[in-house]
């Protein structure tokens, strides 16, 4: 199959294992890196690609990738939902919520039993108002606040109403204790973390994060790091083409209700 042959082949949507320690944009720079050389690309936006959802750094897991026409489709997946396997810290918090940060309060927690954290979790399931983090990717006047956050800029951060599906304790060793949680679009973990912590009395922060699931991908789905070539690229699109065809219609049709 001849070069050409192989771009145009490249269309869709495909999801890969986010490593630990680089940002989603890096994670796509280092993709389209690796097939312009592969392909032996020389002009410059040759392979556009993009991202379903942005993964905090130091979080892993899944993460869908589009590729040429399949970018179009990401939107989808944007609004789908997704699960998580998070390792917590009580008794401290920071200002990122999570290992991350600057700690900015440190509280006893030495009365948070098992029990108290479950039923407090249980206040979180079903649709609620959250206040995202202040250093996130949401975007003010097209700036990142977790930029406007580091140069000082003050900034007003509105809640949002999300929908959290369910949420497990799933160890509790104190101060640790890990969760499984599953989320409709537009959720902050972080934030989730750091509300937790006050309503058991408390504080806490993020440990870890790993995303198990997006949309319709798993992580036994996803490409890891040294599968991320033309090859394996190609047959994860074409594995998953049809399934991205039916989510996106589904998708469509959601919005077009809405609108009515």
């Amino acid at each position: 199959m001849n070069t050409r042959k192989i771009i145009r082949s490249l269309n869709g949507v495909f999801p890969i294992v986010k490593p630990h320690g680089i940002t989603s944009a890096e994670v796509l720079n280092t993709i389209k890196q690796q097939l312009y050389k592969e392909l032996e690309i020389h002009k410059s936006g040759e392979l556009k690609l993009g991202h379903g959802g942005t993964l905090d750094s130091t979080a892993t897991g899944v993460m869908a990738v589009g590729i040429g026409n399949g970018c179009k489709k990401l939107k989808c997946l944007l609004h789908g939902d997704k699960k998580y396997q998070v390792q917590c810290q009580l008794g401290i918090a920071t200002d990122t919520y999570n290992e991350t940060g600057k700690v900015v309060t440190e509280m006893a927690y030495d009365h948070v039993t098992e029990e108290l954290l479950r039923a407090s979790l249980r206040e979180f399931h079903g649709r609620i108002k959250q206040l995202p983090p202040l250093y996130s990717a949401l975007k003010m006047n097209g700036r990142r606040y977790s930029d406007l956050a580091r140069e000082g800029v003050e900034v007003t951060i509105e809640p949002r109403r999300v929908f959290c599906y369910e949420a497990h304790l799933t160890s509790f060793s104190p101060p640790y204790f890990g969760l499984l949680v599953s989320t409709g679009p537009g959720f902050y973990i972080r934030s989730l973390i750091h509300d937790l912590g006050q309503a058991v009395g408390s504080c806490a922060h993020v440990r870890e994060l790993q995303r198990t699931k997006h949309g319709p991908f798993t992580l036994s789905d996803a490409l890891p790091e040294d599968k991320w070539n033309a090859e394996q690229i190609m047959q994860s699109v074409t594995r998953f083409r049809n399934i991205i065809d039916k989510y996106y219609r589904e998708y469509k049709m959601a919005t077009f209700k809405d609108k009515w």
